[in-house]
């Protein structure tokens, strides 16, 4: 285990979350996708933007997750791990749907003429019009929370295999001799991308999300496990320039040579050629997440290995920032999408307000207060 603090863990946790912002701030300006609030002008390079951080974004906070449930784990037996991890994400789990989602659809519903009255007349609503988008209940972005309670759960087994036997695999398989072992997760990324993408494209629900589930799965592990050697987190910082280069060719690779990061199972196209592309496509993607990660884990422990004053509190202040940011870019974006202002101008906007008005509300409403610092997952004062 890393004994002294990783600053540079610390940023890209914070970065990871703040990336989430802006990629759900930018799909209000292109077509399609979620959030159902759209501006009338769109931006190609905000498209590009969303394309290629949607591959990695949502695999790269899996992996902050890891690093940081082997540190909660320290000085807890396996019953202690999961009490404290019930503790820190159901709670904020069951708040988030019953308070935080049903602003977001009910500003949608009336984006969209789908609704006409009160708040109050809506939230009955929430729970018998069926299913989102069609209906309104839904769990949007808190089904991150409820996936991770789960590798929690599923990872208990294999943090005891660590503890007793792990160590040992580590150094004989990811040892400072071998320089490039780092690289060797993409092989069984591969293999569960090649086996179940096709069957389970990735709509979030725990039924028709088994591809994704496993290899995020699979990441918040190497997380976990890269959290315990500081040896291979220098190896991840010596070899960003190759991981740079690796994600930006696989990058390149899908969207000159496939058409896109997105591949469609369901052409026209004969099995004699689907097949070998869909494999193509498969390990592009695969190396292009785990580049990406190995990039932005490699630059921050390069350049952001020291600390600020405002890290420690942004670190704290990232899962609340997560929690109700969504509901805020959705008010915002109702609001502005109808002004006669550049479409840019309106980026920044709910990106900035959304942040601000994020970080007033957990220093006013939530850091004070051990009941709301409960609702939203941050730790008590004493511990």
């Amino acid at each position: 285990m890393i004994n002294s603090r990783r600053y540079d863990l610390d940023w890209v946790r914070v970065l990871a979350f703040l990336i989430v912002i802006y990629f759900h701030a930018a799909i209000i300006f292109i077509d399609g996708g979620l959030p159902l609030i759209q501006n009338n002008e769109v931006s190609p390079s905000l498209d590009v933007f969303v394309t290629i951080s949607s591959q990695f974004r949502i695999a790269l906070l899996f992996f902050v997750s890891g690093v940081g449930v082997a540190f909660a784990r320290r000085r807890r037996n396996p019953a202690e791990f999961i009490r404290e991890r019930s503790l820190r994400l159901l709670p904020p789990f069951l708040f988030g749907i019953l308070m935080v989602v049903p602003p977001i659809v009910y500003t949608e519903k009336l984006f969209l003429g789908q609704f006409d009255g009160s708040y109050l007349e809506f939230y009955p609503t929430f729970f018998t019009e069926g299913i989102y988008p069609k209906g309104n209940l839904s769990w949007h972005h808190f089904w991150f929370i409820a996936y991770l309670f789960l590798y929690c759960l599923m990872g208990v087994g294999v943090f005891k295999w660590f503890d007793d036997k792990g160590r040992a695999w580590l150094d004989q398989h990811f040892s400072a001799q071998k320089r490039f072992s780092i690289y060797k997760l993409i092989v069984p990324l591969i293999a569960i991308e090649i086996l179940l993408r096709a069957f389970f494209p990735g709509f979030r629900d725990l039924i028709h999300d088994w591809a994704s589930f496993f290899h995020w799965f699979l990441i918040f592990l190497a997380g976990f496990v890269i959290a315990h050697n500081e040896k291979l987190l220098d190896q991840i910082t010596q070899l960003r320039h190759i991981s740079l280069i690796g994600a930006i060719s696989a990058t390149l690779f899908l969207f000159v040579f496939l058409g896109g990061a997105d591949f469609d199972i369901h052409t026209s196209l004969p099995i004699t050629t689907l097949v070998p592309a869909f494999v193509l496509y498969c390990v592009a993607r695969m190396i292009m997440v785990w580049c990406a990660i190995l990039t932005c884990v490699g630059y921050a422990g390069r350049y952001l290995r020291a600390t600020t004053p405002g890290l420690s509190y942004l670190n704290e202040a990232v899962f609340p920032l997560f929690i109700l940011h969504l509901t805020i870019i959705e008010i915002l974006g109702f609001w502005v999408v109808g002004l006669d202002w550049s479409l840019w101008l309106k980026y920044l906007v709910i990106t900035t307000l959304t942040i601000v008005l994020v970080l007033l509300i957990y220093q006013l409403l939530i850091r004070p207060f051990g009941f709301m610092r409960l609702l939203f997952g941050v730790k008590r004062k004493d511990a």
